[in-house]
C-alpha cells in the first residue's frame, strides 16, 4: 500500500513526532511503500520510507501553519495514495488522528487556570483561530474520511464539540526494549549523574510545555513532602526561568534538576522512584506508557487519556485533580512505601506490555484498507 503519512516534525523524541516515526519505521518493516510528508525529519526511522520536504513559508506561527497545509495540499494534487493519513492539522486528508485532541478544549481548560487578561490575550492570538478553524474543516463533511482518537476521553471530546460519534479509539504502544526497567548498576550510574545520593528519592517530570503539563501544581505538591532526601527531575523544553523562581519561592530549588534534553528519557526512567504526570490537559501522553514499561510507579492525571488504561492503586495512581498540591503530595508519600512502590512498578511493566507498537499498527493498517476500499469503489 502507498502511505502518506502527514506531520510537520517526525523525530525520535516528542509525542506526536516520536509517534509517527515509529509508526513509519513499522508499516514500512511490513513492504508498504511509506512516504513522509514534513518540514522536518533529521533521522528516517526506516531505509526505505520516503522523506517529502513541504515548505512551510510565514514570519508568525499562525502563518507556519496555513503555510504547511498548504504545502501538503499542493503534494497531495501532484501524487496520488492508497491512503494519506495525517497526525496534524491540514485541510482534508483521508485519516486524521486526533492526537493532540481538540484544540478548542483545550483553550477552555487553559482559561481555567491563567489570569483573565492571558485569557483573553490567547483568545486573540491568531494562532489559535487558525487551528479552531482548520480543525473544523477536518471534522465536517469533505475533511477526513475518518477520524480517530487515541483515547476515549479524545473521542468523547470530539463527539462533543463535532458531533462525530464514528470514531475509533486506537491506543498509542511504546518499545518495550528501549523503555525498560534498569539492568545491573545502570540506574546508580544515571543518579550519580544527577546527582541524586544513596537513599535519595527521586520523582520524575518528562514533557514540554510546562504549562500545560501542570508543572507549577507539581512543585508545589512537591514542596509539600517531609525531609530533604526527595529529588524531583523536570525533563523537557520550554522557558524554566517562571518555575526556577517558584522552585526558589517554595524553599526547593537545591533539590529540583532542570535537564532540559541533556540525559536521554530512557535514562530518566531507569533512574527514577517514582514518574508524576500532573497535566492539565492531555489526549493521551505517549510518557504514561514508556513510564509504565520501565517499570516504575507512576500518578497520572485524570485529565490526562493514559489514566483510563490504568487500575487505580494496582499499576498506577489517578490524580483526581492536579491543580491540588496536597492529593500531589499525598499520592507520591504512596509511592514511598517499598512494598506498594515494587508491586505497581511489576504491575506497569506487565499492563505497559499489553501496548506494543505492532498491535497499534495492526489496529491502524485495518483503518488504511477500509478507507482504500472506499476510495477504489
Amino acid at each position: 500500500m502507498k502511505i502518506a503519512l502527514v506531520r510537520s516534525a517526525v523525530h525520535r523524541q516528542g509525542g506526536v513526532e516520536r509517534y509517527v516515526w515509529l509508526l513509519a519505521r513499522e508499516l514500512a518493516g511490513r513492504g508498504h511503500e511509506v512516504h513522509l510528508l514534513a518540514r522536518r525529519c533529521p533521522e528516517l526511522p526506516h531505509a526505505s520510507v520516503r522523506f517529502r520536504p513541504v515548505e512551510a513559508r510565514g514570519l508568525f506561527s499562525f502563518q507556519k501553519v496555513l503555510g504547511f497545509a498548504a504545502g501538503v495540499r499542493e503534494i497531495l494534487a501532484q501524487e496520488s495514495f492508497d491512503v494519506v493519513h495525517s497526525c496534524d492539522r491540514v485541510f482534508a486528508c483521508d485519516i486524521y488522528r486526533a492526537g493532540e485532541g481538540v484544540h478548542r478544549e483545550w483553550l477552555e481548560v487553559a482559561a481555567r487556570h491563567l489570569p483573565a487578561w492571558k485569557a483573553a490575550l490567547r483568545r486573540l492570538d491568531p494562532l489559535h483561530g487558525t487551528l479552531c478553524r482548520i480543525e473544523r474543516r477536518l471534522m465536517a463533511e469533505g475533511g477526513a474520511r475518518r477520524v480517530t482518537a487515541i483515547s476515549k476521553r479524545g473521542a468523547e471530546e470530539i463527539g462533543r464539540h463535532f458531533g462525530r460519534r464514528d470514531v475509533p479509539v486506537i491506543y498509542n504502544g511504546v518499545d518495550p526494549e528501549e523503555f525498560a526497567p534498569p539492568k545491573g548498576g545502570e540506574r546508580a550510574a544515571i543518579r550519580r549523574r544527577l546527582g541524586a545520593g544513596e537513599g535519595a528519592f527521586l520523582a520524575l517530570h518528562v514533557g514540554s510545555g510546562f504549562f500545560r503539563k501542570g508543572l507549577r501544581h507539581l512543585l508545589a505538591g512537591f514542596a509539600r513532602l517531609e525531609g530533604k532526601d526527595a529529588l524531583l527531575v523536570v525533563s523537557g523544553r520550554g522557558s524554566i526561568g517562571p518555575y526556577r523562581r517558584l522552585a526558589g519561592r517554595l524553599g526547593v530549588l537545591d533539590r529540583v534538576r532542570f535537564v532540559g534534553m541533556e540525559v536521554p528519557v530512557p535514562q530518566l526512567y531507569r533512574a527514577a522512584d517514582v514518574f508524576v504526570f500532573a497535566t492539565l490537559y492531555e489526549p493521551f501522553g505517549n510518557v504514561c506508557l514508556e513510564a509504565l514499561a520501565s517499570g516504575l510507579p507512576c500518578v497520572f492525571s485524570s485529565r490526562s487519556g493514559g489514566a483510563e488504561i490504568v487500575t487505580d492503586g494496582v499499576d498506577g495512581l489517578v490524580l483526581k485533580n492536579p491543580a491540588d498540591p496536597e492529593e500531589i503530595a499525598r499520592l507520591i508519600r504512596l509511592c514511598r512505601e517499598p512494598g506498594r512502590a515494587a508491586s505497581m512498578g511489576k504491575a506497569a511493566r506487565a499492563l505497559a506490555l499489553r501496548f506494543s507498537v505492532g498491535a497499534n499498527a495492526d489496529a491502524t493498517e485495518a483503518i488504511y484498507r477500509e478507507v482504500a476500499a472506499e476510495k477504489a469503489r
